[in-house]
């Protein structure tokens, strides 16, 4: 009987492109220590009770369900976090050059028997092109609790990138275990789900998207965290948080100078 399916596992970025490429997936460890991990899950808490109270606010069910979307502003770490990205470089060459944050999400998938929609196969990318020509998205999971088996670690359909018409789970899957502070990359095209937590713990993590500038976040991020505060940040900060890739709302934003205007060809 042949082993089951592993995802590559490495601790140096710049040896990940390869089997990301490959299998669609790669798993680096050891790059985001121990107070980082602190600050993201403290974060994540007052994320998801943000995003619980909002939707309570809104007279929706929240159902108990630990899941917090768009968590930029809940907590600062998770600017930090962004603007000192692990493994920037490998997203960069994946993506064919610049990119932007598409999404910041998080969760802590509680004990539970499945059926939600993060436990059933999936991609995160609705596009499809099993070539290398254009990569539109790039996935990050980073496991703020260990991942196991036990507690629903990701499922990975490796491969299932290339195929269009996979039928998901029936060949190469995977179960991504890790420790805390490991990194999970992806393909958006990977199919995945989340696996059952058969634990009695909550398993914690947060979930980042990075595309191409020229696509369209699920948010503004700028107005999010406010105009005059993005402003004010770093460079890189504001390349990933998409200020060069804003869209004009008036004449007046649209007529500027190179170095005034919404979005820059290099940025």
């Amino acid at each position: 009987m042949s082993p089951p399916p592993a995802i590559a596992r490495r601790t140096d970025p710049s040896e990940a492109l390869e089997p990301l490429v490959r299998d669609g997936a790669v798993s680096l460890d050891g790059l985001i220590d121990d107070r980082m991990v602190e600050t993201l899950r403290r974060g994540l808490g007052r994320a998801v009770d943000l995003s619980a109270a909002t939707m309570r606010a809104k007279g929706m069910a929240t159902s108990g369900s630990g899941i917090a979307h768009h968590v930029l502003g809940a907590d600062s770490g998770f600017e930090d976090f962004l603007e000192a990205l692990p493994a920037a470089g490998l997203i960069e060459t994946f993506l064919g050059g610049s990119f932007i944050l598409n999404s910041f999400g998080g969760l802590m998938n509680r004990p539970t028997a499945g059926g939600e929609y993060l436990h059933r196969w999936h991609r995160d990318l609705r596009a499809f092109s099993p070539g290398d020509d254009l990569r539109l998205m790039i996935n990050m999971l980073i496991t703020l609790d260990p991942f196991t088996a036990e507690n629903g670690g990701t499922l990975l359909d490796l491969g299932s990138h290339r195929v269009v018409d996979r039928v998901a789970g029936e060949q190469r899957v995977a179960t991504y275990e890790a420790p805390v502070g490991s990194l999970l990359l992806f393909d958006s095209r990977l199919l995945h789900a989340a696996g059952a937590n058969r634990s009695d713990s909550i398993r914690r993590a947060l979930t980042l998207t990075f595309t191409p500038p020229f696509f369209k976040p699920q948010i503004d991020h700028v107005k999010q965290l406010g105009t005059a505060r993005v402003a004010a940040a770093s460079e890189v900060l504001k390349r990933r948080l998409g200020w060069y890739a804003r869209v004009p709302e008036s004449l007046d934003d649209w007529y500027n100078p190179p170095e005034h205007r919404f979005y820059r060809e290099d940025r």
